[in-house]
């Protein structure tokens, strides 16, 4: 038995460890995506409101938990999307209250020590889930919406005035990250370019938006809050801004135009503006669901020549859904328009990884090394049944951090226009969806409708402002 004490000494108090770890993040041996498949089956219509209760249930039971923000992401969203405003508020401050802490750096380095030190001989999924720049941005945004389904003009001002804040300090934060990556880079020897070249695949899609932050969908979902509510000049930066990352997008240059007139500029020859007998639609569409990270092993060159098989996150961009627009219709079914594209948060999420492929890199050449080197200790202290236990420790904790917000959509798209005052019924339809809606238009008013296509079916949600 003195074989198998040595290798207890030597390897146990490792597994017991990330078996510990374990408990605190529920993705340490069960991927992410696996998870989140129940959480988007609950977003539907109102048939699904009992699976809707025990996602909720459920999730609500993970509010302690190392990964608390991402499920209360989810949760907030799940719930938003059932119209329960007043439980989606509290998942998302509590998100937000979180962002916030990370933002006092000295107390997240400290409270992150043990997860990044424990994570270095297990896996990315020990460190507690932190969020992503555009998870944060949309936080705020439905948060908003929040607000604005209970009513609350002023509460969903306030948010999205946090909001084009947070986009300012996310650029300054993201490339002082970058940069501490590359330091600890050079400080430990580790060669960057070699282990990049292997994510050259995500281009083609990450290269389709300027920033994995800048989020159209906010800035002119806020735009058109700002001209409802009269506040022409905050409307009209914030469409400058939308415009800036879509300037093919024929709406927003009509808005832009449109606000421009209403202070006093020249008019064109079409700004979509409503005459005195008519209210505005604004309609905001969002299709399916943000795609999940899928895996990929890389081989990580160890200090006496070898080499060392670790899982990196990947996204199969082969495999990219391509989103279909909404088309809009009369009670006639005559069509009004179809929604256009103003943000792909895909390619967002795609974006996101490749920004994070540097300070990635490096802890997983530094978990190649500390794994290498137990398995060494392993061996000598257990001989070949040291080593055998080492190595199949490595194959069962090595698996890559597939972490995030999965019940986004893949893209949210936009769509204005004007109705005569009235009890209007308008149609709405995908190639394999359709709804219609009954909207009381009050003249001089703004309408925002919201269509939410997921699981092929369409859910729609009325803001009146």
């Amino acid at each position: 038995m003195a074989w198998f004490i040595c290798i207890c000494r030597s390897v146990a108090p490792v597994i017991l460890f990330a078996v510990l770890q374990g408990c605190a993040t529920s993705s340490l041996f069960n991927a992410y995506p696996n998870q989140a498949v129940v959480f988007k089956k609950a977003i539907g219509p109102a048939q699904t409101d009992v699976m809707a209760d025990k996602v909720l249930s459920d999730l609500s039971e993970e509010r302690d938990s190392a990964d608390a923000m991402l499920y209360m992401m989810e949760r907030g969203r799940v719930a938003q999307l059932h119209s329960r405003f007043a439980d989606s508020k509290q998942d998302f401050q509590l998100v937000i209250s979180r962002f916030d802490e990370q933002d006092l750096e000295s107390t997240v380095k400290l409270s992150d020590s043990a997860a990044q030190g424990s994570s270095l001989l297990v896996n990315d999924n020990a460190i507690p889930y932190k969020g992503a720049g555009y998870e944060r941005i949309f936080t705020h945004h439905h948060q908003a919406f929040n607000y604005l389904g209970e009513k609350d003009l002023e509460g969903a001002s306030v948010e999205f005035r946090k909001v084009a804040l947070e986009q300012r300090i996310l650029l300054e934060k993201h490339e002082q990250e970058v940069a501490e990556a590359y330091d600890e880079a050079a400080e430990n020897d580790i060669d960057m370019s070699t282990l990049s070249e292997a994510f050259s695949g995500l281009d083609s899609v990450a290269g389709s938006v300027k920033s994995s932050f800048q989020n159209a969908y906010t800035f002119y979902a806020s735009a058109a809050f700002w001209e409802a509510t009269g506040e022409l000049n905050s409307a009209l930066v914030d469409y400058k801004k939308a415009y800036e990352i879509n300037p093919d997008n024929s709406f927003i240059k009509q808005d832009i135009e449109r606000v421009a007139f209403k202070q006093g500029g020249s008019s064109g020859d079409n700004v979509n503006i409503a005459k005195d007998n008519q209210g505005t639609i604004v309609v905001f569409f969002e299709d399916g669901f943000v795609p999940a990270k899928s895996e990929i092993k890389l081989p990580i060159p160890t200090f006496d020549g070898g080499f060392f098989s670790l899982a990196f996150p990947y996204y199969d961009v082969n495999q990219w859904p391509v989103s279909q627009s909404l088309k809009v219709m009369d009670d006639r079914f005559n069509e009004l328009g179809r929604t256009e594209i103003v943000v792909d948060v895909g390619a967002l999420a795609v974006k996101d990884l490749k920004e994070r492929i540097p300070g990635l890199i490096v802890r997983q050449t530094l978990r190649a090394f500390a794994k290498y080197e137990m398995q060494k200790q392993a061996e000598k202290n257990g001989g070949a049944a040291g080593q055998l236990m080492a190595s199949l420790y490595n194959i069962v904790s090595e698996s890559a951090d597939r972490r995030s917000w999965l019940t986004l959509p893949h893209t949210a798209q936009i769509m204005r226009f004007n109705l005569d005052e009235g009890v209007r019924e308008l149609n709405f339809s995908t190639p394999i969806a359709q709804t219609s809606l009954a909207l009381n238009v009050k003249p001089k008013k703004t309408t925002f409708v919201r269509v939410v296509n997921a699981n092929n079916n369409l859910i729609t949600q009325v803001y009146e402002l």
